[in-house]
């Protein structure tokens, strides 16, 4: 018996030939193999990996629920059958724990309960998923459940979290979204040795204020220390130090104690439309948003949705600008002659890539995202919105190595 797990019994005839199926993939001799076999290799076993996933959650949340299961674990001196699993295979509890709360909320999804079981999701799909499952929510997203699987099989992860977005704002109340932003809030403790620790909770757009503020500062911070003696320091303590430089430079702002970091929403007609209606008739149905469909779109420029509540908010304060898209989302062109893109060019090429790199597979931040000239300026490629194209700073200087 390993120490606080199970005793040894014989294993069943499936997971055996598992096993053996598993030791054979991992003996192959990947040395011969060309670069296209290694990489369709890899990408069926990550569907593999997440078939095996949506077991283990199922074997937990049934070995969790079975009507024996008290008496034997407690027989076995556990709880629950997360521990009797971190306790044998040295897995993570919390993980392990995680994992069978996910599977037993699967089994009320049977759509969802397939598609896992065919590879569509990973864990952290399901996790999101699982966060949308609120009691007033549950039987709207019963009945989206083809529609969701059909957003993880046909998107990449990042289109997929905006399209569960999307359909979480399509499924909220204006109340909710009022709730929400009363939830603003800022906590600080000062601790004895001066230093001080808080907390904070802000609303979708307010976020997009900040982050994007943080964002910037901490690329800027980034390229100043790798310019220097090349370290950069870790994430969190760049963010700190962008938090304490915003806040310095906002107070020693002639005329202000803080900056007002510029946030870029791309509102629909149809969803302008509706706004204006209801605010004229209060009893005006609340249209839905669709991802793909320009009319609909509410988002902040780099293709996050936002409820459309909270971004007539910021319309009282805010300076519009008119861009026109065609039926497939492509900003109509204009070309100035100038080498570097211009700000409402960048913004216009954002707003099509949705903020994100153009490079499949990519999921850099919306800091790092810069305006590239595909056809490259050196080499005659005009500076227009046909010829340019979002690219993180990594994936940019990539293609300039390729092009020299």
């Amino acid at each position: 018996m390993t120490e606080g797990g199970l005793p040894p019994q014989s294993h069943s005839d499936d997971l055996t030939l598992l096993e053996t199926a598993l030791d054979a993939v991992l003996a192959t001799d990947l040395g011969a193999a060309s670069v296209t076999d290694l990489l369709d290799r890899a990408c069926r076993l990550q569907r593999v990996s997440a078939q095996l996933d949506a077991a283990r959650a199922g074997v937990l949340a049934v070995a969790d629920t079975a009507s024996e299961a008290p008496g034997v674990l407690r027989e076995l001196g556990f709880r629950n059958a997360s521990q009797v699993v971190a306790a044998t295979t040295g897995a993570p509890a919390r993980e392990v724990h995680a994992t069978a709360r996910t599977g037993q909320w699967l089994r009320e999804f049977p759509v969802f309960t397939q598609a896992a079981a065919h590879g569509v999701f990973t864990l952290r799909h399901l996790r999101e998923l699982k966060s949308l499952d609120t009691p007033n929510r549950r039987d709207a997203l019963l009945a989206s459940q083809d529609e969701l699987v059909a957003a993880a099989r046909d998107h990449d992860f990042v289109e997929f979290t905006n399209r569960l977005t999307v359909w979480l704002i399509n499924h909220t109340t204006s109340d909710e979204v009022t709730e929400q932003v009363k939830k603003t809030s800022c906590s600080i403790t000062t601790n004895t040795d001066g230093s001080i620790e808080g907390r904070f909770h802000l609303d979708p757009l307010s976020a997009t204020a900040v982050g994007k503020a943080l964002g910037d500062e901490m690329q800027r911070l980034f390229r100043q220390q790798s310019e220097g003696d090349g370290k950069a320091d870790t994430i969190n303590r760049r963010r700190g130090q962008a938090l304490v430089g915003l806040i310095v430079g906002g107070a020693e702002a002639p005329g202000s104690a803080t900056t007002t970091p510029l946030v870029n929403l791309v509102i629909g007609q149809k969803i302008l439309e509706n706004f204006l209606e209801r605010f004229l008739d209060p009893d005006t149905p609340v249209v839905d948003m669709d991802r793909d469909d320009p009319d609909y779109r509410c988002e902040r420029i780099d293709g996050t949705p936002i409820h459309p509540d909270l971004a007539f908010v910021a319309t009282a304060v805010a300076e519009f600008e008119r861009i026109v898209l065609d039926e497939k989302s492509r900003v109509i062109n204009m070309s100035v002659k100038s080498r570097g893109f211009p700000d409402w060019m960048k913004r216009a090429l954002l707003i099509t890539a949705r903020g994100r790199c153009r490079t499949r597979g990519c999921d850099a931040p919306y800091h790092w995202l810069q305006v590239d000239h595909i056809q490259p300026h050196s080499k005659g490629g005009e500076t227009s919105l046909a010829n340019g194209q979002i690219l993180c700073d990594p994936d940019n200087k990539w293609k300039r190595d390729l092009v020299a």
